[in-house]
């Protein structure tokens, strides 16, 4: 009885909160352009004309740039990325632009937490930014429903309503347009001296648990790229050696997605493990933060990327372009 009563009440719960959606979609901010992830406008002008997608969180939306994958690749290229993006927010929107695009090409980026952070800790942000993404009322409400359970209705509608009252006083210039949905991002110094790389050491261990959520999503972004004979790249982007040096378990979180790759005979590229790393990026231009590229370095990235794939098209092995694992690149910083 108990049990009933509960279901009815979040059953009512979402109705009420529907409907609320339905309303709020009148709302600037669902229609306008005023915060930088708001690209429906600029997909929907490139609708049947893309072959290739970039989609990913942070991580990818701050260092792959299509507008190089489109010259050096022949390809015309788009970066769905956006921050904490969760494996289901992947999912819906390369599907609504696979079924409006000749897509033969994905590159999935899977950071060291892409497929360990479950909800609770990732958090509705993310699919804060998805929801601000669509341009139909009815695909905003079929995330709204399967996105965010009952007890984050109204910090979702609270958001909504923050947001739309600031788009009143916001006039942003959506980057898209000329990027193809990269976001560029300054450059800031981090450089380590000897000595705090000895002090951060292996200090740090990060969660290595796949969540089943994320991996029930991967395994429907995989299917549907092969269902429609899709090419998937896996791809790490690069990080700081701070990163590197300071996490000690980076191996047994990698190791599992490599497990991945050869279960769903994916392509997977490493780029931390790059030979040439040292050499391409430089700790004091490269990057915004310890774990996301800046402009500088996403140029770079974005061309040594480009090359890889160059490389392996032309039927070209690069396995031994990378090294075998963090440990061994942590004896060379």
């Amino acid at each position: 009885m108990h049990n009933f009563k509960k279901i009815i009440l979040h059953t009512a719960l979402l109705i009420f909160f529907v409907i609320i959606i339905l309303i709020c979609s009148t709302l600037p901010y669902f229609w306008g352009e005023s915060y930088y992830y708001q690209d429906y406008k600029v997909r929907t002008s490139l609708s049947g004309k893309l072959d290739t997608l970039v989609i990913g969180s942070s991580h990818a939306l701050r260092s792959i740039k299509p507008t190089i994958l489109n010259e050096k690749l022949n390809t015309k290229a788009y970066n769905l990325s956006s921050p904490l993006m969760s494996m289901y927010g992947r999912y819906v929107m390369l599907e609504k632009e696979i079924n409006r695009n000749p897509i033969k090409t994905v590159y999935l980026e899977i950071s060291y937490n892409a497929l360990t952070l479950d909800r609770k800790t990732l958090g509705l942000e993310g699919d804060l930014y998805v929801l601000g993404r669509f341009d139909n009322v009815f695909e905003r409400i079929n995330f709204f429903t399967n996105a965010f359970p009952p007890d984050e209705y109204r910090k979702v509608l609270s958001d909504i309503i923050v947001r739309s009252k600031n788009s009143f006083s916001i006039h942003n210039t959506i980057e898209q347009y000329e990027t193809f949905g990269y976001l560029s991002m300054p450059s800031n110094n981090q450089l380590l001296s000897d000595k705090t790389k000895e002090k951060i050491k292996n200090t740090k261990s990060l969660d290595i648990n796949i969540r089943e959520e994320s991996l029930y999503y991967f395994d429907k972004i995989i299917k549907l790229c092969k269902k429609n004979d899709i090419r998937v790249i896996l791809t790490v982007t690069p990080v700081t050696e701070m990163m590197i040096i300071e996490c000690n378990n980076l191996d047994d979180i990698f190791s599992q997605y490599i497990d991945l790759a050869k279960k769903y005979n994916c392509e997977y590229y490493d780029f931390n493990l790059d030979k040439h790393r040292k050499k391409l990026y430089s700790e004091e231009t490269s990057f915004y933060d310890i774990t996301h590229m800046s402009d500088s370095g996403a140029e770079i990235f974005s061309n040594r990327l480009a090359e890889i794939i160059k490389y392996v098209d032309q039927g070209n092995n690069v396995s031994n372009y990378f090294l075998n694992s963090y440990a061994e690149l942590k004896k060379l910083l």
